[in-house]
C-alpha cells in the first residue's frame, strides 16, 4: 500500500502573520532558503497547521522546467496534478492550503518558476505569487504558484477527457508550455469552462492554428465565441458542427497578416512566383513544363536570369529562343561583369577580393579552394534586389506580412542534396522537380522528344572552377574563343598583382581542380562531356 502524504492548510491566525510579514518585510522572500516557522513562532503563533482531506503520494515538490522562457506552463504540471488525491476545483479555490504549499513545500521553486522582473513591485510580486485573495477574479488559475501549477493540469485533464480521444492531457499541457497564453485566454471567458468547448478550442489550438498570434488571434476567436455563446448555447451543438463552427473561423483569423506571427502559416495567400532562370538543363525544362501546365505545375509570375556576364554565348542564344517559347516574363538582372571584375581585382561591391572558387596552392605546399561568393553576389542578390523592386519593398526593410515569394530552383531529384532553405522571411525556396521525382537524365530526354532540333546547353560561367573534364574539353573544341578566354584568366590569377592579390595574399590559384595552368592541361583522354558537375553554384549556376 502506498504512503500517504498529509496536505495541510494554514491556520487563519497563521495566514493573516504571513500576510502582515509579507506587507513588512517583503524583500524576505527572496531567499529561498527562509524558514517561516520561524517566523510564526517569532510572532507567537506555533500551531500553524490544520489537515485538510487532500493527500499527495509522494513529498510535495517541483523543479521548475523553464527552457530558457519564464513564462511557459509547467511541464510536469501533470504530475503534480495526479500525486494529489481529494481535490475538487472548489476545493482547489482554498487559498491557505496553496498559501501553505507555497511557503512550506514550494518555495525555492515559486522564487525559480516566477523570477520577480526588475520593474515589478516587490509587494506586489510576493501578494501574487504566495497568497493571492480569492476576491480577486480568476486569482487562483492565473498566478498563485502552487494553485495554477495544479489548474493547469486541470484545465489540460478535462480538456482531454472531453476530446473523443483526439489528443492526450500532455498534448494539451505541450500547447500551453509553448503558449502560456493559451492557457489564460481560454480561462477568461465562462463558455470555455464546459469541457466539450473547451476540448474542441485545445484541439483547433493544437492542430488547426498553429502560428496564429497567442494574444491578438485567440483573442479575436474567443470573443467572437463568446458573442455566440450569448445566441446559442454551444455545449449542446453537434461536435462536429461546433468543430467546423470553430475550424472554419480559425482559418478566417489565419488569412489577417496582423493574426498571424509565422507568415508561412498565413492562409489564402497567394504567392508570386519567380523561376530562377540559369538557361541550363534544369532551368529550361522546368520553365517550358510550366508554361505548359504539365504535371500540375502552375505558370510562374516571372522568370529570371542573373547575368553573370561570362557566360559562354550559347547561353545567350540559348536564353533569346526560350524568351520566344514563354508566356511569362522572363527578366535580366546583373550585379555587372565578372570577368572584367577579376581582371580589376574587386567584387561587385567594389571591394579588392574575388569570390570564385579558385583552387589554391598554399605557400607550405598544402592545397585548399578558394571561398565561394560568386553565387551570393552575381545571382542571389540581384535577383533578391529586383524582388524587392518589383514588390515596392523598400531596401533593408522588412517585407509585408502578406508579401510572400516563391522562387523555383531547377534542381532534379539527383541532386536533392543541394537543396537550401532562404534565409530571408518572405521568400520561400522551392524545387518542383525534386518534388516531382525527375532525374536530369529525364529532363534531357523529355527535352529531346519535344525539341529535337535543338541544342541544350549547359548554363556555368565560361572559367567556372566547377568545370569537369568533359566539359572543360568541350568547350575547347566547340568554342575555342571562350576557352582561350578562360586560359588568359587563369594565368591572370598568378601573373597579374591585383588580381593575385585578390584572391590569395601568397600562394597560388588555379582555374583547373589539378592545379596546373588551364592552357598546359591535357584532354585528350578525356570521355566526352560529362552531363554531371561534382559541384554546382548552389543551385542557381549551371541550371
Amino acid at each position: 500500500m502506498s504512503k500517504k502524504f498529509p496536505v495541510f492548510r494554514l491556520t487563519q491566525e497563521a495566514y493573516d502573520q504571513l500576510r502582515l510579514f509579507a506587507g513588512e518585510s517583503p524583500e524576505a522572500y527572496l531567499d529561498p532558503e527562509m524558514d517561516f516557522a520561524e517566523i510564526l513562532a517569532s510572532r507567537g503563533v506555533t500551531e500553524y497547521l490544520e489537515e485538510t482531506d487532500v493527500f499527495s503520494d509522494r513529498p510535495i515538490s517541483l523543479t521548475p522546467v523553464l527552457e530558457g522562457l519564464r513564462n511557459r506552463a509547467d511541464r510536469q504540471a501533470l504530475d503534480f496534478y495526479n500525486s494529489l488525491t481529494g481535490i475538487t476545483p472548489s476545493i482547489a479555490n482554498d487559498e491557505r492550503m496553496w498559501a501553505w504549499m507555497n511557503h512550506f513545500r514550494l518555495h525555492a521553486y515559486g522564487l525559480e518558476r516566477w523570477r520577480r522582473y526588475i520593474n515589478t513591485n516587490l509587494k506586489n510580486y510576493v501578494r501574487d505569487h504566495w497568497f493571492v485573495s480569492t476576491t480577486q477574479s480568476g486569482a487562483f488559475w492565473r498566478s498563485n504558484t502552487a494553485a495554477r501549477t495544479w489548474w493547469i493540469a486541470h484545465t489540460a485533464t478535462k480538456a482531454s477527457n472531453s476530446s473523443a480521444g483526439s489528443f492526450t492531457a500532455q498534448d494539451a499541457l505541450e500547447d500551453f508550455s509553448m503558449h502560456a497564453v493559451h492557457y489564460h485566454i481560454l480561462m477568461y471567458y465562462e463558455f470555455t469552462r464546459h469541457p466539450y468547448v473547451l476540448s474542441e478550442l485545445v484541439r483547433v489550438l493544437i492542430n488547426e492554428a498553429q502560428g496564429m498570434k497567442a494574444e491578438k488571434g485567440l483573442y479575436a476567436l474567443t470573443k467572437h465565441l463568446n458573442h455566440l455563446a450569448g445566441t446559442q448555447i454551444l455545449d449542446v451543438l453537434p461536435r462536429d458542427h461546433l468543430r467546423r463552427y470553430i475550424v472554419d473561423r480559425v482559418h478566417e483569423i489565419m488569412t489577417n497578416p496582423e493574426l498571424v506571427f509565422d507568415r508561412t502559416k498565413i492562409r489564402n495567400r497567394v504567392p508570386f512566383r519567380s523561376l530562377s532562370l540559369g538557361a541550363g538543363v534544369q532551368s529550361t525544362v522546368l520553365a517550358l513544363m510550366a508554361d505548359r501546365g504539365e504535371y500540375g505545375l502552375p505558370r510562374p509570375d516571372i522568370a529570371i536570369f542573373a547575368d553573370t556576364g561570362w557566360e559562354p554565348p550559347a547561353v545567350y542564344e540559348h536564353l533569346e529562343w526560350l524568351k520566344t517559347q514563354l508566356s511569362f516574363e522572363v527578366v535580366t538582372v546583373r550585379s555587372g561583369n565578372i570577368k572584367e571584375h577579376i581582371l580589376q581585382g574587386s567584387s561587385p561591391d567594389g571591394k579588392n577580393y574575388l569570390g570564385i572558387p579558385a583552387f589554391l596552392v598554399n605557400p607550405d605546399g598544402s592545397l585548399s579552394l578558394a571561398a565561394r561568393q560568386c553565387t551570393a553576389k552575381y545571382k542571389v542578390r540581384p535577383i533578391h534586389r529586383y524582388l524587392r523592386e518589383r514588390l515596392r519593398i523598400p531596401p533593408k526593410h522588412r517585407a509585408p506580412k502578406d508579401t510572400h515569394v516563391e522562387i523555383w530552383m531547377g534542381i532534379s531529384a539527383d541532386e536533392s542534396v543541394r537543396q537550401k532553405s532562404s534565409r530571408d522571411e518572405w521568400i520561400t525556396n522551392r524545387y518542383p522537380l525534386v518534388d516531382l521525382g525527375f532525374s536530369r537524365a529525364q529532363l534531357i530526354n523529355w527535352f529531346k522528344q519535344n525539341y529535337p532540333d535543338r541544342y541544350l546547353p549547359r548554363s556555368s560561367c565560361i572559367g567556372c572552377p566547377y568545370k569537369s573534364d568533359g566539359e572543360w574539353k568541350w568547350i575547347k573544341e566547340n568554342d575555342p574563343k571562350s576557352f582561350e578566354e578562360a586560359v588568359f584568366i587563369d594565368r591572370a590569377l598568378r601573373d597579374i598583382p591585383v588580381v593575385r592579390n585578390a584572391i590569395t595574399k601568397k600562394g597560388e590559384a588555379y582555374l583547373h581542380r589539378s592545379r596546373a595552368p588551364l592552357g598546359d592541361v591535357d584532354f585528350s583522354d578525356t570521355a566526352d562531356y560529362d552531363t554531371l558537375m561534382e559541384e554546382e553554384c548552389e543551385g542557381l549556376c549551371g541550371i
